[in-house]
């Protein structure tokens, strides 16, 4: 049975879609093939360090979320303003 190792994690947008869906296809929106794909490594390392010591990051509680938020991303630590989601660390 799973555990909740943490419950108050907060992620960014980017972050979100790769934990959710395993999708990145959005980074292109906004950026260039190159800058996509540097993020998309980026994004994707942050989480694989955070879900370290067999521990899994899931979407948590919308309800939780944070529409707008000057906190840093809790994953991948990008300071950018923005929306802020709540994720569940389970071990």
């Amino acid at each position: 049975m799973a555990t909740i190792v943490d419950d108050r994690v907060m992620v960014c947008v980017d972050c979100l879609m790769i934990i959710a869906n395993d999708d990145a296809t959005g980074l292109d929106h906004f950026l260039d093939e190159e800058s996509a794909a540097a993020r998309e490594r980026e994004v994707r390392d942050a989480i694989a360090a955070t879900q370290r010591d067999g521990n899994t990051l899931v979407v948590g509680d919308s309800e939780q979320d944070d529409a707008f938020s000057m906190s840093s991303c809790d994953c991948c630590h990008t300071n950018l303003a923005g929306a802020r989601h709540h994720c569940v660390l389970i071990g």
